[in-house]
């Protein structure tokens, strides 16, 4: 028998996910056609790993399904509550009928049992762990910290998987199919360049890598000492045209030409150095101006 839930599930989830699954009173268990059960869409668990069904299937036909599957009533058919790992084996088996309590759960009860079951078993990743927290955060208005009490978390251990659902697309799919953990994506949460995080992260999953957590966060810590300033670079590329044009002055004038420019104000003033009379006269000309006496 698994360890009971603790008080922190809520009134009524311990008894629903002691391991026994024994029925309360006045509920019993049914056999129902494997035909009319329906896994549950909302289930937190979306991958389920063939070999693991296959070694749950061999241990029912040796001794039997030792937990009834919970679902609940919807129409002609049912919905797992909890067990469908169960159900997949009983399938694989051949089973035309499966042991069940018959539970009636409103959708937020549900997805709560489905997902302290899957908890309490280590059988979630992060990613999909992640997102029934923000779903029963979103959905049911609750607080992190109700949440963190209603299955058993710290707080801050909730905050940390929410935060991984920040991670672009193909990061978060890595996290979930096991080739990056937890502790080496949550670095790549202190970027907020998309294309830096990704860069990083190719670079850890690159063949041959096997970088820790530690050589992620040293790669990041590079990287923010790094990028650009992006005052520093628009200011650079207005210097570099400002110098530009001086130059060209410079070449149509003969003379040593300065150009001040306030990219804020968009304002300015130009200097141009002349030595002689006849440097004044030529610029005088060249502006289209007459001669003037000094």
């Amino acid at each position: 028998m698994s360890k009971p839930a603790g008080k922190v599930l809520g009134r009524g989830l311990s008894n629903l996910l002691d391991s026994t699954n024994a029925p309360e009173a006045g509920e019993r268990v049914q056999e129902i056609a494997v035909d009319k059960i329906r896994p549950n869409p909302e289930n937190p668990r979306k991958k389920f790993d063939r070999t693991a069904i296959d070694e749950l299937a061999q241990t029912i036909k040796a001794h039997g399904l030792l937990q009834p599957i919970l679902v609940q009533k919807q129409g002609d058919h049912y919905m797992v509550i909890s067990g469908e790992r169960r159900l997949r084996s009983l399938i694989s088996l051949g089973y035309s009928k499966a042991p069940c309590i018959v539970k009636e759960l409103d959708r937020r009860k549900t997805l709560e049992v489905s997902l302290i079951e899957n908890i309490q078993r280590e059988q979630l990743d992060a990613i999909e762990e992640a997102a029934v927290y923000k779903m029963l955060l979103n959905d049911y208005s609750m607080t992190q910290e109700e949440l963190a009490e209603q299955v058993g978390k710290n707080r801050v251990t909730i905050t940390n998987r929410l935060r991984l659902l920040n991670l672009p697309d193909i990061v978060q799919a890595a996290i979930a199919d096991g080739r990056l953990t937890e502790g080496q994506a949550r670095p790549l949460l202190s970027l907020k360049n998309t294309d830096l995080q990704l860069s990083i992260f190719h670079e850890i999953t690159a063949p041959g890598k096997g970088l820790n957590a530690r050589d992620i966060e040293a790669k990041v810590r590079q990287a923010l000492a790094g990028r650009p300033d992006k005052k520093a670079q628009k200011s650079k590329k207005s210097d570099a045209n400002i110098r530009a044009v001086a130059q060209k002055v410079e070449e149509h004038l003969g003379m040593r030409t300065r150009i001040k420019y306030n990219p804020q104000k968009k304002t300015g003033s130009i200097t141009v150095d002349f030595f002689s009379p006849d440097d004044l006269e030529k610029l005088l000309k060249t502006m289209g101006l007459k001669r003037v006496s000094l």
